[in-house]
């Protein structure tokens, strides 16, 4: 096993894992311990070790050592590798097994009656003849990653002083690899590859071997009342991190304070990537753009949140679906970009339809994307449809679990529905998983709304405020915390708060009110006659008529 990694080498624990990973930890641990010390009385009789253990590394010596299957791979195709070698239970053998057969056998047809004479593990890229398509020349990027925004997750280090964490440390690596993938647009590197790196390897020759642009580093830690963890995130071109959290847990063992540590830390680390992305686009040529770097530049004006911005935006992704009609990506950022043109501009019910017919392309396009179903959800909000929305939110959800604006905007559908009860702990939830999201507006004003239906004039104030100072022109949250201060009969406060809505939006009508798709119309004439109520409304700009219609 240590013979066919590229270096020689594996981590104690991936051993483990693959031998006898049915095994209780302790007696796995032992068994792998016990065979280690075998090995090296076996292999390293000579002046020369051939095998080198460390604390948490085992290391073949390649250069010492010539590996038969890669100088004549043909062979696979007659004696299978390792015929009648089996470990009764062990999948993650089998499993490895089964790789390295199907590795050997193309091996072996792609290069047939042409076998090179040195031993490509060793010698490398440069190596005569050329190296097996099967070999990777690091100096060359992956294939299929250019232009995309690889992360690579490092296995976290235990730093508790107690060996029996080793597994839950690498487990917490293992977890956010599983979650990650489910964002579609974020390539992640598996974990045989990001786990084979010994600990203080330099960033750029993870980076370049992987074709990883992100290196996700951990570390676990005792702390006062529990453990400390801390990631990092680093762009391995720059060596520059892009982002540190530290996240606290009362328990390890703990399976709820687990999965709700891995979910708010992949939240955060989609929220940091994004706008990496979006930042690093800025400074090239729009005529040397991939399809990739017109959707992260589309969705640098789109986060702007301006007409202007709005209009280049759709542009750009009008671009990458010339160039790719189906792209997932460019589908998934098309839509949401005429949400936002439609929630902006109170668009008509036929641009809606278009929305969710654009979505539901998306979603064909790409199955497993969360952010699909999630664009369906909001048309089919928008639309007065209900329960159609919740299934398709909560089909977002099942997909990508830490995908907070789904969150937010199921709990928007209770809203809409008269039903806050049901709406606070969704929206709580979106806030949990990224308190810094570009789109905590939404969620603030939402709780304002939740607070609102349920009478709580206090709360629905504070929070609309919240919303206000991350979106200074979001009329909505103006809205909902005037109609909250003249409701608590805070008519002087309501007056300022108005006078504030009519500088950020002067065009401000009813109109705006009653585009909002409550299932219950009577909550639209709740809030307007909130608004009637301050004193100094200008009574035109509250009544339909064809004035107002052309407003």
């Amino acid at each position: 096993m240590l013979a066919m990694t590229k270096h020689g080498e594996r981590t104690r624990s991936w051993l483990q894992d693959k031998l006898w990973g049915k095994r209780q930890h302790t007696e796995g641990r032992g068994s792998l311990r016990r065979e280690l010390s075998n090995l090296r009385k076996l292999l390293n009789c000579d002046s020369a070790e051939l095998l080198i253990c460390e604390r948490d590394r085992v290391r073949l010596r390649l250069d010492l050592i010539d590996v038969d299957v890669w100088r004549e791979p043909e062979k696979a195709l007659t004696d299978e590798f390792l015929e009648g070698l089996d470990i009764a239970g062990e999948d993650s053998f089998e499993e490895w097994l089964r790789e390295q057969r199907a590795v050997l056998a193309r091996a072996a047809r792609d290069q047939p009656g042409t076998i090179p004479t040195v031993n490509p593990r060793i010698d490398g890229p440069t190596s005569t003849p050329a190296l097996p398509a099967h070999i990777i020349d690091t100096a060359q990027p992956p294939n299929g990653f250019e232009g995309s925004s690889v992360l690579a997750v490092m296995p976290f280090i235990n730093m508790t002083g107690d060996a029996q964490y080793d597994y839950l440390a690498q487990g917490i690596s293992e977890e956010l690899i599983d979650r990650l993938s489910r964002i579609r647009w974020l390539p992640v590197i598996a974990r045989n590859s990001s786990f084979s790196f010994p600990d203080g390897v330099d960033r750029k020759l993870v980076s370049k071997s992987l074709g990883a642009r992100y290196l996700l580093e951990g570390r676990v830690r005792p702390d006062r009342d529990g453990y400390l963890i801390a990631a990092s995130l680093v762009d391995a071109s720059t060596e520059h991190t892009v982002w540190t959290q530290r996240f606290e847990l009362k328990s390890l063992t703990s399976m709820d304070a687990f999965a709700q540590f891995v979910t708010e830390l992949v939240a955060h680390l989609e929220t940091r990537i994004d706008h990496a992305e979006q930042v690093r686009t800025r400074s090239k040529r729009h005529d040397s753009l991939s399809i990739s770097e017109l959707i992260w530049r589309g969705r640098w004006h789109l986060n702007r949140l301006t007409r202007a911005d709005s209009e280049i935006a759709q542009k750009l992704f009008s671009e990458a679906r010339e160039l790719d009609p189906h792209s997932s990506e460019a589908l998934i950022q098309s839509t949401f970009a005429m949400g936002w043109a439609i929630w902006a501009e109170r668009q008509s019910e036929d641009r809606i339809l278009q929305m969710r017919r654009l979505a539901q392309e998306a979603i064909y396009a790409d199955p497993d994307d969360g952010r699909s179903y999630m664009l369906a959800g909001i048309a089919e909000m928008w639309l007065r449809h209900p329960i159609a929305a919740r299934e398709l939110l909560h089909s977002a959800i099942a997909r990508n679990p830490s995908l907070a604006l789904a969150r937010a905007h199921l709990g928007g559908s209770f809203n809409l529905s008269a039903e806050p009860e049901k709406a606070l702990p969704h929206l709580h939830a979106a806030l949990r998983l990224n308190s810094n999201d570009l789109h905590d507006f939404y969620t603030l004003a939402e709780l304002a709304l939740s607070f609102t239906l349920l009478g709580r004039w206090s709360d629905a104030i504070e929070h609309a405020h919240y919303a206000i100072a991350r979106r200074p022109a979001y009329w909505y949250a103006h809205m909902i915390r005037i109609n909250a201060m003249s409701r608590a009969g805070q008519l002087n406060d309501a007056r300022d708060a108005l006078t504030e809505l009519l500088r950020v939006k002067p065009n401000f009508s009813r109109l705006y009110v009653d585009w909002l798709p409550f299932v219950d119309r009577s909550w639209n004439d709740h809030f307007i006659e909130g608004l009637k109520r301050v004193s100094g409304s200008p009574v035109d700009w509250l009544t339909n008529n064809d004035q107002d219609a052309n407003a």
